[in-house]
């Protein structure tokens, strides 16, 4: 039989219709229920909005906030933070590629204090990762400052380097006369110079070499075109005598690798030279005495295989400041400054100890160092040394090399006191019952070192016969008496 004809199949369709129109109908009404609902929370909703502006307004109006705070710092403070940044960069970083550009998206206003400060891109650096239209920008961008100029890794570059490295370094040469130094570093110095040399005259004054042999530029060192150069910093091998033609040279610093360094016999002078650091292995140095001339020289550093010979040679009526380092632990200074008695009267602050705070000798010295030390500088009103330096220069004896010090008025001191105490504090009883003036004695080891029971017991020992200046903070457990100063104390060291 035909389903068309069958009266229950009729019934179904009529019951489903009917089922389907009334949950539709069910549907229709939930759905105006919940638009009446949502139309009466954005009823209630609406005031509110409407008053949330104008609370802000009265806020605001009462106490200004300004939206970007940042933005207000002042502009010589915003700068020193820049240039704090760029000089402090994290490891394997360009400042000047990276570090600047992040700054620049703090916000618009660091934006356009960054490329408005001509003082932000004088330091141009001519090298591979720098293009020619960034060195470019850099130029333009540091109106007339002095440029500070630095070559790096045109060691071996080939024919096509060589094509790059006119191109960027064609873009500084334009502007040469504003260059205030200029930096080689893994660089083909001869090329460079003599190209540098031949753009025009030199009018920057600090020049620094650094990882090039350049014994072999005898046309630089003899060309009175480099005499503006005034500081002059090497790390390589270069005859001291061939320098003589930088007649206004002040600040000198040479450092000589293994077997590096070339013999110079012949007597010179550098009649502007100020400062003087010369660090390496000098060989077996052999000088003349009295052959190294240096009239206006002032602070000398010297730490060197061959110290003896370089001591006996040098002639400096005026030098004030000596730092020694051995070089070396058998380096005994008996043998450095043995017979050389009183050629150093002019120097009143004299250093016995490593720049590096974290090297410290394993054994004392002697006293025959001792005595050749005071005999040589017996002027010095300011001392640095040792702990285990004390034996030697202080004892509980009627003389020691210590006394030919009669002008001394600081002594400082580094590292942890031993049984040596008992021998500074005798020479200075026996100091103080001369009536002499009070010895500052200056504790610059740092707090961790100092700060123990033993050591505070040391300091505390001292105080009736000097004048104790330890780290700030120390706590010594009686109380310090006014004889007893504790701040920190800052040393100036000769480092270029």
């Amino acid at each position: 039989m035909s389903s068309s004809l069958d009266p229950s199949c009729d019934h179904k369709t009529s019951t489903s219709t009917h089922s389907t129109r009334d949950e539709l109908t069910l549907t229709c009404a939930e759905l105006n229920q919940l638009r009446e609902k949502e139309q009466a929370l954005l009823d209630q909703l609406r005031p509110i909005r409407t008053a949330t502006p104008a609370r802000r307004d009265q806020v605001h109006a009462s106490c200004p906030i300004p939206a970007d705070l940042i933005s207000y710092l002042p502009v010589e403070v915003l700068l020193r933070i820049i240039e704090l940044a760029l000089q402090n960069p994290l490891p394997v970083c360009d400042p000047h590629r990276h570090v600047k550009r992040e700054l620049a998206s703090v916000s618009r206003h660091w934006r356009n204090v960054i490329l408005g400060s001509p003082g932000l891109w004088n330091y141009i650096k001519i090298s591979q990762s720098w293009s020619v239209p960034f060195v470019e920008a850099h130029v333009a961008r540091s109106a007339e400052c002095p440029l500070d100029i630095k070559v790096k890794g045109w060691e071996f570059p080939g024919e096509l380097g060589w094509n790059a490295l006119h191109d960027r370094l064609g873009v500084v040469l334009r502007c040469q006369h504003r260059w205030r130094s200029l930096f080689l570093q893994s660089a083909d110095a001869n090329p460079i110079l003599q190209l540098i040399s031949s753009s025009g005259p030199i009018s920057f004054k600090r020049l620094t070499i650094v990882g090039n042999n350049i014994s072999y530029l005898f046309w630089f060192w003899t060309s009175e075109d480099w005499s503006p150069v005034n500081y002059l910093k090497l790390d390589t091998n270069v005859p001291l005598h061939h320098l003589s033609k930088l007649s206004n040279l002040e600040t000198l610093v040479v450092h000589f690798g293994l077997d590096e360094f070339s013999p110079s016999p012949a007597e010179f002078s550098l009649p502007k030279l100020k400062t003087l650091r010369i660090s390496g292995n000098t060989g077996d140095l052999e000088l003349l005495p009295d052959t190294l001339h240096f009239p206006l020289l002032d602070s000398l550093s010297v730490n060197v295989s061959s110290a003896r010979g370089l001591m006996d040679a040098i002639v400096a009526p005026n030098l004030r400041y000596v730092c020694f380092d051995p070089y070396g632990c058998l380096q005994n200074m008996s043998s450095v400054f043995g017979n050389l008695s009183s050629k150093f009267s002019s120097v009143g602050h004299l250093c016995l100890r490593s720049s590096s705070k974290f090297w410290q000798p394993k054994r004392g010295t002697d006293v025959e160092s001792a005595e050749a030390v005071s005999k040589a500088f017996p002027s010095v009103r300011h001392v640095e040394f040792y702990t285990k330096y004390i034996k030697a220069f202080f004892s509980s004896e009627a003389t020691c090399p210590a006394d030919r010090w009669e002008h001394l008025q600081t002594l400082e001191i580094s590292g942890d006191f031993g049984d040596e105490i008992s021998g500074l504090k005798e020479w200075l009883r026996r100091r103080s019952l001369e009536d002499k003036p009070i010895l500052d004695v200056i504790i610059s080891s740092t707090f961790s070192e100092v700060n123990t029971p033993k050591q505070t017991s040391s300091y505390e020992s001292l105080r009736p016969y000097c004048n104790v200046v330890v780290p700030s903070g120390l706590d010594l457990a009686s109380g310090l008496p006014r004889s007893v100063s504790t701040h920190l104390h800052v040393t100036c060291t000769f480092i270029i």
